[in-house]
């Protein structure tokens, strides 16, 4: 029977070149859901790796979800859940996290991107969501309340944006941006000028100024980064 797996350089991080094959095979349709692996012995064999090497790699692709062991019965390829995926990616991010300035750049890199294809793309029920986020911070100024209606406003911007891949990478830091929005949003004076500068970003892409909607967002994210870094010199003090 010829082999369904290529022997792996030794060079490469052979725990990773076997996790990338299968998840190749399986993209292409040459592992299909419900599919059972061959078992440990076979799978070194084919690879030319030790056991051991099989073990951690099974193991992690059972970690994300690729693998499922059935006791008794082996290995099978399971249904990929991606909502899954992202919230162990989301959660990796949030308890692994980068530091603030780091998060200030990634920002940067995808909001002014995201305000510039949204004032483009934007739909009328798309700035009414926009509006609706607005309204719910200003019937609230309290920061726990007001960090999700914050984010919402953020990422109905990148929803607006008509790019998915977009929206999926601003979704994953969610969770950063949010702790990132609770200590800014501990000043009632900072919902009030985040409110206002939402609702300038907000008359842009109405008008679908994209120069304009730039230039808010802009103003928006460098103020955000002030007041962030001054609140946590704050809590140091404290």
């Amino acid at each position: 029977m010829e082999p369904l797996f290529e022997k792996i350089p030794q060079r490469d991080s052979i725990c990773e070149m076997i996790i990338n094959q299968f998840t190749k095979m399986i993209k292409k349709g040459e592992l299909e859901i419900g599919d059972k692996i061959p078992p440990e012995r076979n799978l070194a064999e084919q690879f030319g790796v030790g056991r051991s090497t099989i073990r951690e790699a099974i193991k992690s692709m059972t970690s994300m979800g690729l693998l499922e062991a059935r006791l008794g019965e082996g290995t099978f390829v399971r249904k990929v859940d991606s909502d899954d995926i992202k919230q162990q990616l989301q959660w990796g991010l949030y308890l692994d996290p980068v530091p603030f300035n780091e998060l200030v750049e990634l920002r940067k890199i995808l909001e002014l991107e995201t305000v510039k294809k949204a004032a483009l793309n934007r739909t009328e029920k798309e700035i009414s969501e926009m509006e609706s986020w607005i309204n719910a911070m200003k019937k609230d100024l309290k920061a726990n309340r007001n960090k999700k209606n914050d984010l919402m406003f953020h990422m109905t911007i990148a929803k607006a944006s008509d790019n998915k891949m977009i929206y999926n990478l601003l979704d994953l830091i969610r969770m950063s941006l949010e702790e990132w929005f609770e200590n800014v949003l501990e000043d009632p004076t900072n919902v009030e000028n985040s409110i206002n500068e939402h609702e300038l970003i907000l008359g842009s892409i109405i008008k679908q100024d994209v120069d304009q909607a730039v230039k808010y967002m802009e103003s928006h994210l460098a103020l955000g980064e002030q007041r962030l870094f001054h609140r946590i010199e704050l809590n140091k003090k404290d």
